[in-house]
């Protein structure tokens, strides 16, 4: 929460409230931001968005899966391989 004068560049792991009688001046890196009237904002916002979060667990299953020994092909002939091996 931002209630004084900031400057520098910000990253929030959730939340970044800027209250009216607060100014920042920087970069802001977020998930949610709100911005009361009469706050001052100079300077970029990039929201990160929540799916990030599934994304990495998504992620994590893959990567187990992986990593789980591969199950032995079977060793079936071709059918016309067979056929031409029995006349």
């Amino acid at each position: 929460m931002i209630i004084g004068k900031v400057q520098g560049n910000i990253q929030c792991t959730d939340r970044l409230d800027i209250r009216s009688e607060g100014s920042l001046t920087g970069d802001v890196t977020t998930h949610r931001i709100s911005v009361e009237d009469g706050a001052l904002l100079k300077g970029s916002v990039q929201i990160c968005a929540a799916e990030e979060k599934t994304d990495k667990s998504q992620q994590a299953k893959a990567k187990q899966a992986s990593a789980e020994p591969a199950k032995p092909a079977t060793t079936e002939q071709p059918k016309a391989a067979a056929a031409v091996a029995g006349t």
